[in-house]
């Protein structure tokens, strides 16, 4: 009998063990992601929200647009009464990105590389590792510098250390601002993050650089150069992404305010709060639209980081599955010691009396021993005559 009640003890602890560490496990995926952790790291008072938008190419989304709906969340804090200031002095801390294809030259080699064309604090939203050199700002005047992964530093100069070195775009020579790391593994490779990538100001991606070298304005439908290599196949002007970190006074307000401010379709966009869709309500939401989760009937093609995002999203819910199904005995057992509890509740309730009354006797007894050492009886002396 007591062999069978250990096991059933060993067996308890074993699952509540399990999901302990099911449980932490699926709280340390989002963590893993660096391009989903910008409002905790900004606002340790979880006063910021980070939200981003991803937009179909029917929406037809520009940098003028992205302005104007800049305008529109100040206003809408304004109205909330709150400031629109960061520590920096800044209104609001937002980037755009659109995806591309772009060849570069180097003494040495030419590579044709994924392309990604963005603005303001775009390496905010994404600190990429760096392996030498540094970001371009957002808000660089000259826009003419270029940030590449450590497979175009390769290909083009056979080394990762080229920060400051030049490379050729439809014959406009751009200075290599830093070099990144490609991330490796599993749901890298899925979401095709390994794939050569160049990081340039959206105005380089459309052909239009303002840099003091020249730049051409070719993106609209795409230019074959002085070598043979494509440039600024960006399918025109229009913006793939939009995030935004903004302050979130109550929950969801930056979320409606940007859903408000777009003043789009809504089948030509689709918006994440990053900052809470690693939160258990969140997976629930997950789990619930499960099946629908994979059917895309938006024309809407996601960036590598959000794939790489949403698949950390389906395993931190099947991670949440296995925690549930690790908690059923646990629960069970404490059910059933509880309904042990409930139909023995007389026979409890007498024996905690008993134990109580022999508690207290003891306590005075306990009592009486300590004040008779605090106040020891006097000895009487009886002198002899």
């Amino acid at each position: 009998m007591k062999v069978k009640q250990y096991r059933k003890i060993l067996l308890l602890v074993l699952m509540i063990c399990a999901a302990i560490l099911f449980g932490c496990v699926e709280r340390a995926l989002g963590r893993q992601l660096s391009t989903q952790q910008i409002a905790s790291e900004w606002s340790a008072e979880d006063s910021y929200a980070q939200i981003s938008c991803f937009f179909s190419k029917d929406a037809a989304v520009t940098k003028d647009y992205v302005i104007q709906l800049e305008q529109k969340l100040k206003t809408a804090l304004q109205e909330a009464s709150e400031d629109t200031s960061d520590v920096n002095g800044r209104t609001l801390v937002d980037c755009y990105s659109t995806k591309g294809e772009l060849t570069l030259y180097s003494d040495r080699a030419s590579i044709t590389a994924r392309a990604f064309g963005v603005g303001g604090d775009f390496f905010t939203f994404h600190p990429l590792k760096l392996l030498s050199g540094s970001y371009f700002d957002g808000e660089d005047l000259n826009k003419d510098g270029v940030v590449i992964d450590e497979n175009v530093a390769w290909q083009l100069f056979g080394s990762n250390n080229v920060a400051g070195m030049y490379v050729e775009i439809n014959g406009v020579q751009y200075p290599v601002r830093g070099v990144v790391k490609s991330d490796k593994g599993y749901f890298s490779d899925a979401a095709d993050e390994e794939a050569a990538t160049v990081y340039v100001s959206y105005e380089i991606l459309e052909g239009r650089s303002d840099s003091s070298t020249g730049g051409m304005d070719s993106a609209a439908t795409g230019t074959t150069d002085s070598k043979g290599g494509s440039y600024g196949q960006s399918a025109g002007t229009t913006l793939d992404s939009y995030e935004l970190l903004i302050k979130n006074p109550v929950q969801k307000f930056g979320f409606n305010a940007l859903k408000e401010a777009l003043g789009l379709d809504k089948s030509s966009y689709e918006i994440v709060e990053n900052s809470s869709r690693f939160g258990l309500m969140n997976r629930f939401t997950v789990l619930r639209n499960f099946g629908i989760r994979s059917m895309n009937t938006k024309n809407i093609v996601f960036p590598y980081w959000e794939n790489r995002a949403r698949a950390y999203e389906d395993l931190a819910a099947l991670l949440l599955i296995l925690e549930l199904l690790c908690l059923v005995y646990p629960v069970i057992f404490a059910a059933g010691k509880i309904h042990w509890l409930w139909k023995h509740k007389t026979e409890i309730r007498q024996k905690l009396v008993q134990w109580i009354k022999v508690f207290v006797k003891e306590l005075r007894i306990w009592m009486k021993h300590v004040k008779a050492q605090e106040h020891p009886v006097k000895k009487q002396w009886h002198w002899k005559k």
